[in-house]
């Protein structure tokens, strides 16, 4: 490894305490983080990655991977101390096939970066996280992540069709070039979410798109959560494929949309959106708007719709985003449709009431859907948490968490699981946590990659 490439100067090591989960930002803001690593390599290629893991599986020194540190969940923090594996150096857009639609590039490279190459070339990768300014795509893969576009597109998993993967024990692997595939089981699927702790990815080759003819955009309001629901539920399991649906419940749409949008929109308002070929736009959208209107939906301004487009990113930054000393954070719950009111309502009744006196809002909405359920974005956030901030995150975090498992929801559609949810790991899994934790033992024998997180 060339001596540019690896630092343990003081300022460059604080640069990786804290991604943007809650509790490490706060740590961080009171001088005490909650992990800091000894020292910082820059690798530039897979041979550099696999050579780094090596010694340090050779020597049991904890190795944590990182990309943008765009994540919420603590996932890269290196709680351990040990070495930090910054992969931004790796940023090289490998391959675009125009002819399979693919696009090879490697762990490093820039999410809004990869996004403005391909439209270039009238391509797409149809992901668009939150985090696109920021993270990577091996950050992508690595916390199984999700974009806007995801209820045409799908996740990332969907778009994920093979992986350079650097083992615990030093080793290169390529997963094989296609998903779909009958030579026995396919071990991509293993990778994509395990948060760097089976291993770095260091490449990946993923499904792109070419970008839409036509993109047009709906706001429809309905008079509760349920009429929405019914409303987008029969939509998709009819064989309809908006590629954005985002109910705001009231609460939402009141406090988080209305402002970005520049418009005061009445009940639960659900921004909609249809794309693709301009006579199948046209289609799915008559067809979409009848099935609202039979369930109360009053079809307002679409143009809305497309500022709220232009506007998307900014419900992630101030003046719109909460700072501290506010405390925030996201339950981020899926669950089939016979458990997704219970569950909306669940969480109503353990985090929106219980703490509306220390002034907590609670504003939901859902986000990506599928044609067997759908996401809730449970977004609270409290004005100032005062001395016992942290206990308090922790015990709203816990009662959310409690509610969504009683209802038979799963505690995460997207963000993935880092620090924040590993206590609630083995609750969620079951028998199943123990069957991930023989595998961590067999890839990661001195259990080296990221320790402490996933509950492993």
């Amino acid at each position: 490894m060339p001596a540019g490439h690896v630092s343990i100067e003081s300022d460059e090591l604080d640069r990786y305490v804290a991604d943007t989960y809650w509790k490490a930002l706060a740590a961080r803001a009171a001088g005490a983080p909650l992990g800091r690593p000894d020292v910082v390599v820059k690798p530039r290629s897979d041979a550099e990655v696999a050579a780094v893991v090596r010694l340090a599986n050779h020597h049991q020194v904890p190795v944590v991977p990182w990309g943008g540190g765009s994540g919420t969940q603590g996932a890269s923090i290196p709680t351990q101390g040990g070495i930090v594996i910054d992969l931004t150096g790796m940023d090289r857009i490998v391959e675009i096939d125009e002819r399979s639609m693919t696009v090879t590039a490697e762990a490093g490279v820039n999410g809004k970066r990869l996004e403005a190459e391909l439209n270039q070339r009238g391509l797409m990768l149809p992901h668009y996280p939150a985090s696109a300014e920021f993270a990577t795509v091996g950050g992508y893969v690595a916390a199984r992540g999700s974009g806007v576009l995801s209820t045409r597109y799908g996740k990332i998993e969907d778009l994920v069709l093979s992986l350079r993967v650097v083992t615990p024990t030093g080793e290169i692997v390529d997963t094989l070039p296609v998903p779909r595939h009958a030579v026995g089981p396919d071990i991509a699927p293993l990778f994509i979410g395990s948060e760097g702790s089976l291993g770095v990815i260091t490449r990946a080759r993923l499904q792109i798109a070419p970008l839409p003819a036509a993109r047009h955009f709906e706001v429809v309001s309905f008079p509760t959560v349920e009429d929405g629901v019914e409303a987008v539920r029969k939509s998709l399991q009819s064989g309809l494929r908006p590629s954005v649906v985002r109910l705001y419940d009231e609460v939402a749409t009141r406090i988080t949309l209305s402002p970005v949008v520049g418009s005061e929109l009445p009940g639960v308002a659900t921004v909609i959106c249809f794309e693709g070929d301009a006579g199948v736009v046209a289609a799915e959208r008559a067809s979409m708007l009848k099935l609202a209107r039979a369930h109360k939906g009053e079809v307002l301004d679409g143009g809305l719709g497309e500022v709220w487009w232009n506007h998307r990113y900014d419900f992630y930054a101030p003046p719109h985003a909460p700072e501290l000393p506010a405390v925030w954070g996201t339950i981020d719950v899926v669950a089939t449709y016979d458990r997704l009111l219970p569950t909306y309502h669940a969480l109503q009744e353990a985090v929106a009431k219980p703490y509306a006196a220390r002034g907590l809002k609670l504003r939901s909405h859902l986000s990506h859907w599928y044609p067997w359920g759908a996401m809730i974005y449970g977004r609270f956030v409290l004005p100032d948490g005062g001395p016992d901030a942290v206990t308090l995150h922790d015990r709203i975090w816990k009662d959310g968490v409690t509610a969504a498992l009683g209802t038979g929801a799963v505690i995460n559609d997207h963000h993935g699981v880092g620090l924040k949810l590993a206590p609630y790991m083995q609750a969620q899994h079951g028998a199943g946590l123990d069957v991930l934790r023989r595998i961590k033992v067999a890839l990661d024998p001195s259990g080296v990659m990221n320790p402490g997180k996933l509950g492993l």
